[in-house]
């Protein structure tokens, strides 16, 4: 995808849920010198031609990775990145394997995810080294954000532990903290705090 000399990159961001994608747009804006948000897409592929396509894998990690694919064909984007909060050894290996271009970490501040994503655009490698999952703090983390939004499409624990290439027994600890954080006692209950929170995936 060619792009003129000095001119911002195109950038088009994918995730499931309109929070997150909303949410990562703002954090491009104050950067519009550098790089212009040209789309923002929930639960679907982007439309519109871009330099690069943000995917954030924010409770999506074994779909990011399919729908990475189905990118790959459509021939309207350069390159593809995945905007991540770790990367654990399993999920990493399959990375390898698909059709990304950079990994950036979501520690990274809104100019180190400009930069990263310039970096790429130039072909330059980025990418981190596998992790474990981030500590559990006094609120939800991300990866409690993530099972959470799961939880509230009805998935199972193995389902979610599946989809984060994480184990059962991760995912029941993440899950009771998510239950003691606020304050449910069920399913249910977690998956309408879900809704509160913006957690739900556009349908």
């Amino acid at each position: 995808m060619s792009r003129a000399e000095n001119s911002p990159l195109r950038v088009s961001i994918v995730n499931d849920y309109e929070v997150v994608v909303h949410g990562l747009a703002a954090m491009l804006s104050p950067f519009s010198e550098r790089v212009v948000v040209v789309e923002v897409e929930a639960g679907g592929l982007p439309d519109a031609s871009a330099d690069i396509v943000l995917f954030d894998t924010f409770a999506s990690r074994r779909r990011s990775l399919e729908r990475v694919a189905e990118i790959g064909d459509m021939g309207s984007v350069g390159k593809v990145v995945l905007y991540t909060w770790d990367l654990p050894a399993t999920f990493a290996a399959a990375v390898e394997t698909a059709a990304v271009d950079g990994v950036i970490m979501k520690s990274a501040s809104g100019e180190e995810l400009v930069e990263a994503l310039e970096r790429v655009h130039r072909g330059d490698p980025v990418g981190v080294d596998p992790t474990n999952p981030a500590d559990v703090g006094p609120t939800l983390t991300e990866r409690e954000r993530e099972v959470l939004a799961l939880l509230a499409r009805g998935a199972t624990n193995r389902e979610i532990a599946d989809e984060l290439y994480l184990s059962v027994d991760t995912i029941k600890t993440h899950v009771r903290k998510v239950f003691t954080k606020l304050a449910v006692s069920n399913r249910t209950q977690a998956a309408l705090a879900a809704g509160r929170l913006g957690l739900q995936p556009k349908t």
